[in-house]
């Protein structure tokens, strides 16, 4: 056989449609594969025109044969790998024999069935490569490139396709693989029902179309869209025919997969559009199996970061790190500017940061008290983030986060972690602290009863007071029952804080007990005393917040000698049951007191009746009619004066006396009686202060 070449074809009624067996062409072609030169191809062009008579009788063939040309045509069907029509020609001179012809077309088919083996072969390899791929790569983005590659390969009737997923941010398709586009393909972004792909997503079945279909299906496309998907098409000459198939995981729809043929003539077929909905739903497998490895390395590395985080803190526990050094661990851990306060203390850590110093000007910090939850709020035009440290359901300091972005899932972390060691080292140092406190109140108690004096003014010397110098009291009483104790610990921690702000560089000793706080004093004069008392009173004013319980205080007078610490608190306390005996907040000192100390050990309801016993006559009808009360009130506290009593009630001087005359016969005494001048002033002035 000297030239030899084959054309297929299938017959459907009147229509023939190709298939690709050999080449992928609908063009003749040289058995052995190699394609036909151009008088070749005018020399099988012309073998069209054949007669359709039959020059060998055979139930497996048709055969005729040009005595013009000498070339013999064979018409057959194969059924491998579908029942297919086929024509093929020889050059033979003449006309073959019954064996010669049977052996041609026996050869024929021979080849035809070696290349359908190779074809399944390298579909199998490609299937193979990407079952290979699905276990051996969890890169994504190479993954589905891998995958549309071998796509291409199991169907050798395409030229170039590309895969696009659903990205639920932007609610559009996205070209994640591609081969044989150019690479603006990747700015090729669709809305659902944009374009082939964005019908294709949308109806979850895979299609295939002709070049108008194709171009029809487009058409929707945006311009800016269109521009992109043209310039990695380069040429959008020749077939142009396309098959889309969703990917889909189970029910979920997560992208399309996208071929197209150019170039090559063989027709698309279903089997095609299988062999393509194959690998998508191996994109589909490759793509939730590596997003699960993608969330679970984000786990992983999560929990290592968290673990790192949990050592770093731990570390600085052992090391017994300061405040300041774990405020400057969290700032760096978050990379975000961090300050931390104190809020028992009034004290930030470090001092003075460009952050604290903003924040002190603001009255932020007195709200956050009563807060044990996170809070964010803009100050002086600053985002800040509030994280509470927190002991027993009670908030006692906070992280301050100067927001430069928005907190991630590890900076909480660093910051529970963190919250959690400050709250421990301000829990033992608590715990010290009223161990001090305790060791403070027994000697107190020591010298209110005042045994061993040599011995007790040793132990003042210790701490810190001189029995040389003469000593006051200051009783100061947190009121009000917070709903918890522990809430009330850090009301009197905060107090205790500011007093000892103000009182620094002083000579006293300080110590809380229950909801008191007791402070000795060294005070060399009366002047020096009236100083320090006016510090006292400078820490109350600036307590008064209505979110903390209302602060009272009684101060005991000024005495030299250690065995007269005991009558300095007795009077202490004496003062500070006089302010809550008025429910008057603030503190007063014992002598400020002045006569109303005669009646601190009386009961409230004895002072009450003897008041009742001098005013009940001023109280009948009669005498209410004529104002008598209020006229004797008004006669005492203008000090007996006649014209001044007269003007602070608008009446004439007369009628005052014709009124003093019924307050007398009302109350059956004589007003220039000096012991009955004296009870009435005595109820006067208790009843104004009781």
């Amino acid at each position: 056989m000297e030239q030899k070449g084959i054309i297929m074809g299938r017959t459907d009624s009147a229509l023939t449609c190709h298939v690709s067996i050999l080449d992928s062409t609908e063009e003749w072609v040289h058995l052995c594969g190699e394609p036909l030169t151009d008088s070749d191809d005018n020399f099988f062009a012309k073998e069209g025109t054949w007669p359709k008579s039959s020059c060998i009788e055979s139930d497996n063939y048709a055969t005729s044969y040009n005595p013009h040309t000498g070339n013999q045509l064979f018409l057959f069907v194969t059924e491998v790998p579908e029942t297919t029509s086929v024509r093929a020609c020889i050059h033979s001179g003449r006309t073959l024999s019954k064996l010669e012809s049977d052996h041609f077309v026996l050869q024929v088919r021979y080849f035809l069935l070696e290349q359908t083996m190779e074809r399944h072969w390298q579909e199998n390899d490609a299937w193979l490569e990407g079952l290979h791929s699905l276990t051996s790569m969890l890169e994504l983005n190479e993954l589905l490139h891998n995958i549309m590659q071998n796509a291409l390969i199991a169907i050798p009737a395409v030229d170039r396709g590309f895969l696009m997923l659903y990205d639920d941010e932007t609610q559009k398709l996205v070209p994640k693989a591609s081969i044989g586009m150019g690479p603006s393909i990747y700015d090729f972004k669709t809305k659902l029902g944009e374009g082939l792909g964005g019908k294709i997503f949308q109806g979850g079945v895979g299609q295939i179309y002709n070049r108008e279909q194709a171009f029809a299906a487009i058409s929707n496309i945006q311009a800016n869209n269109m521009k992109s998907l043209m310039a990695s098409m380069e040429n959008t000459e020749g077939n142009l025919m396309a098959m889309a198939v969703p990917v889909r995981m189970n029910k979920d729809k997560l992208g399309v997969m996208i071929v197209h043929q150019i170039n090559k003539k063989q027709k698309l077929t279903n089997d095609d559009l299988r062999r393509l909905q194959g690998f998508a739903d191996q994109a589909a497998i490759a793509i939730t199996n590596a997003r699960l490895f993608s969330d679970l390395r984000e786990t992983n590395e999560y929990l290592v970061k968290r673990n790192h985080i949990h050592d770093v803190f731990t570390k600085l526990s052992f090391k017994d790190s300061d405040l300041i050094m774990v405020a400057k661990t969290v700032e760096q851990m978050t990379n975000l500017p961090v300050s931390l306060f104190d809020m028992t203390k009034n004290e930030w850590y470090p001092h003075y940061t460009p952050l604290s110093r903003r924040l002190m000007d603001t009255d932020l910090p007195k709200k956050w008290g009563n807060r044990v939850e996170t809070l964010t709020v803009t100050t002086n035009e600053t985002s800040i983030h509030l994280y509470p440290i927190v002991n027993d359901g009670v908030s006692i300091g906070y992280f301050v986060l100067e927001l430069h972005r928005p907190l991630r899932p590890l900076d909480t972390v660093v910051l529970e972690q963190g919250s959690a060691l400050v709250a421990l080292k301000m829990v033992n140092t608590y715990s010290m602290t009223d161990m001090y406190y305790k060791q403070c109140y027994e000697f107190f108690n020591e010298l209110l009863q005042y045994r061993e004096p040599n011995q007790l003014a040793s132990k003042l010397r210790d701490f810190g007071l001189s029995p040389d110098k003469p000593l006051f009291v200051t009783v100061l009483q947190l009121n009000g029952k917070p709903k918890v104790v522990k809430k009330r610990e850090t009301h009197q921690r905060m107090l205790i804080a500011a007093l000892h702000k103000e009182l620094e560089s002083l000579e006293y000793l300080l110590f809380g007990f229950h909801d008191k706080v007791t402070i000795i004093m060294n005070a060399n004069t009366e002047s020096l005393q009236e100083v320090l008392i006016q510090k006292l009173n400078k820490v109350v004013t600036l307590w008064t917040n209505k979110d903390t319980p209302t602060l009272r205080g009684g101060i005991g007078r000024l005495y030299l000698g250690i065995e007269h610490v005991a009558r300095s608190s007795e009077e202490a306390n004496k003062s500070l049951a006089y302010l809550l005996s008025r429910g008057n907040p603030g503190i007063i000192s014992y002598q400020s007191i002045g006569i109303n100390r005669l009646f601190l050990n009386q009961q409230t309801e004895d002072i009450e009746q003897f008041i009742q016993e001098v005013f009940a006559p001023l109280q009948s009808p009669k005498a209410k009619s004529s104002d008598l009360a209020l006229t004797l009130r008004t006669y005492i506290s203008a000090n007996r004066s006649i014209s001044d009593t007269a003007e602070r009630l608008h009446i004439h001087q007369n009628t005052l006396y014709h009124r003093i005359k019924k307050i007398e016969e009302a109350l059956a005494v004589d007003l220039n009686d000096s012991n009955v001048w004296l009870k009435l002033l005595l109820a006067y002035h208790l009843s104004e202060t009781y």
